[in-house]
């Protein structure tokens, strides 16, 4: 009878629980976390598992918890990736393992933070593999033997062939469901290491299925791509969508390449894989193996053109099969991209010129490029330059089709100018220098300072060379030639570069009176040319110095010319003349203030004379007088 009242109380106790008002929320609470797959794998030293590893989540009703952080962690060497995965709508979160350097068994631990036990993976590292060495089929015929056949090769973890024979190789279906293997399952190396099934088939559910190729000895398996079983025969395959595009160079095109693969009886056919390949202008694609849906579409990833301007195509076949229509190839038309400012260039052609009034120039060159390099047609160009004085000339028109175009830039005055250059409104980086030296040296334009003499000093000519436009005109020494006459006689005399335009040319006169200089500049004279230069005497020189002596029967006279080193009269007075007649007193001469003086001493007989200039003896003093 006990038992028989509890059980109404437990079912009201259950419905007030179930129907209290709407008030009462049982929450999740995530309760079990659990291994699907992916443990107990083999794999090589260094290298990433064949297989996922997947856990589940679930909360305290046994029902899947979505968006639940799981944390993985690697054990004894190598790593998972990622560290962390969420929880999908099923309650499933994956990662990946790679294999640490060593050959021995790695843990990876998945825990969730509301829980407190975790779960661990167990795999084993090898340092030898099986790889497989031709190509399996991407479709199969249930029942029939695979073809081309399995072939794999005993190697290490560096990738070199193991030549041992002997070794036992199984295989079975790693992941497809509903199906299973026929003819040989298992194959024996040979010498060389070499594994060879010969009637392997595989029978089951259409669907897609992939192998593993394993061994009891010490190597890690091998697991298959995808293949396809159980569909229609593949007859055909053609295009969908993406020909005929237009896209700027490395960048991906508007629309995603896709074929369709059809029967013989024009059937759309899913699960087949499809490999597109670039044949031509260097782009790539990503997730270049796509497998139709249930539409018989298979889409590429992303097909990103190649850099340069131009035809770029990208072709999808079946793998190891001759279809209709195979290969379908997909073209697009690369263009180039915006104006690049560090690839784009300015060049001057010469970089040196003259100054003119545009006879001398220098072609100024703008080659317009994308950031790859490509040429940049129908650009519109426009120069500007530093300074004054210049003549620039701006292109005629749009770049050409090699991106380029060009302008003229002239100068009246000497000096560095920087062109810059601008296209479509981009300042671009580089920048051309073109040096304006001065012209030919112009007699017309070039001027001399010829200044008066003196006997025995040197004289400084000065000359400023200019060129038509009246710069100043360097390094044309040699185009100066000046010749003396009159007083003085030179036939050439060199000039010397002081730079700036400015030259000296040197000489010393010995004779006083007029020199008249001839300067000539480029063959032609200067305005003023000859110039006159008056040339003085020098200074007093005793020992240059003359006279003329008068011997009577009362006494001796002398008339004195003084003169300077070089022998010229110095043509003024203002100096001492004295003579004595044996050793006796001196007389003063008279100064004729045009540089002659005259003195008398009256003394008898044999004498001698001794005339001093400003107390030197003049030239042959002392004099013997009979």
């Amino acid at each position: 009878m006990s038992s028989g009242t509890l059980a109404p109380r437990i079912v009201l106790v259950l419905a007030a629980v179930a129907c209290g008002g709407g008030d009462l929320t049982l929450p999740n609470k995530v309760a079990e976390i659990e291994i699907i797959r992916g443990d107990r794998q083999n794999g090589t030293v260094g290298q990433p598992l064949g297989d996922s590893l997947v856990v589940r989540v679930t909360d305290q009703f046994g029902m899947p918890a979505e968006s639940v952080t799981v944390v993985w962690q690697a054990e004894g060497g190598g790593a998972v990736d990622p560290a962390t995965s969420v929880t999908a709508s099923d309650g499933r979160a994956s990662a990946r393992r790679m294999l640490g350097p060593e050959a021995k068994t790695y843990f990876t631990l998945a825990s969730v933070e509301e829980i407190p036990d975790s779960v661990t993976f167990t795999s084993t590292a090898l340092a030898a593999r099986l790889v497989l060495t031709s190509a399996l089929p991407a479709i199969a015929v249930s029942g029939e033997p695979l073809s081309p056949q399995p072939e794999l090769q005993l190697e290490d973890a560096d990738g070199s062939s193991i030549a041992r024979e002997g070794v036992e190789v199984t295989v079975a279906i790693f992941s497809g469901g509903g199906g299973s293997l026929h003819g040989g399952t298992s194959a024996t190396s040979n010498a060389e290491g070499k594994v060879v099934f010969t009637d392997l088939a595989l029978r089951g559910s259409p669907g897609t299925y992939r192998l593993i190729f394993a061994t009891d000895e010490a190597f890690a398996p091998f697991t298959t791509p995808p293949i396809a079983l159980g569909v229609g025969a593949p007859s055909s395959i053609g295009g969908v969508t993406g020909d005929d595009q237009t896209a700027t160079v490395g960048q991906a095109v508007a629309i995603d390449p896709a074929v369709k693969v059809l029967d013989e009886d024009g059937n759309p056919l899913s699960g087949i894989p499809v490999t597109f390949t670039v044949t031509r202008g260097g782009g790539t694609v990503s997730d270049n193996t796509p497998v139709t849906g249930e539409d018989g579409i298979a889409t590429v990833g992303e097909w990103k053109l190649g850099p340069s301007a131009g035809a770029n195509t990208l072709s999808a076949v079946v793998s190891q099969l001759d279809l209709e229509g195979s290969p379908v190839v997909f073209s697009a038309t690369g263009v180039p991209g915006p104006v690049s400012a560090s690839r784009s260039t300015v060049t001057a052609n010469p970089a040196n010129i003259s100054a003119s009034n545009g006879a001398s120039a220098s072609t100024i060159t703008v080659t317009v490029l994308d950031g790859f390099g490509n040429p940049l047609s129908g650009v519109d160009v426009t120069l500007a330059v530093d300074g004054s004085g210049h003549s620039l000339t701006q292109p005629g028109g749009p770049t050409d089709e090699r991106g380029v175009a060009t302008g003229r830039l002239s100068a009246t005055t000497t000096g560095a100018r920087t062109v810059s250059a601008t296209a479509n409104g981009v300042s671009l980086d580089e920048k051309a220098t073109v040096t304006v030296g001065a012209g030919a040296p112009s007699a017309a334009a070039s001027s001399a300072s010829v200044p008066n003499g003196q006997a025995g000093q040197s004289t400084v000519i000065e000359i400023q060379l200019k060129d038509a436009l009246g710069n100043p005109t360097p390094g044309q020494a040699g185009a100066i030639a000046v010749s003396i006459s009159g007083a003085n006689t030179i036939g050439s005399l060199d000039a010397s570069d002081e730079g700036g335009g400015r030259y000296t040319v040197r000489y010393t006169p010995l004779t006083a009176g007029t020199d008249l200089v001839t300067i000539r500049v480029a063959g032609g004279p200067l305005a003023g040319s000859p110039f006159p230069s008056q040339v003085v005497p020098g200074p007093v020189n005793p020992g240059t110095s003359t006279a003329e002596l008068t011997v009577t029967f009362f006494g001796v006279g002398a008339v004195v010319t003084a003169r300077d080193a070089q022998g010229n009269p110095v043509g003024h007075g203002g100096d001492t003349v004295t003579m004595s007649v044996n050793d006796g007193p001196p007389t003063t001469a008279t100064d004729n203030g045009n540089g002659t003086y005259q003195v008398a001493v009256f003394v008898l007989g044999p004498q001698v004379v001794r005339i001093d200039l400003n107390g030197q003896p003049i030239q042959g003093s002392p004099f013997q007088v009979q």
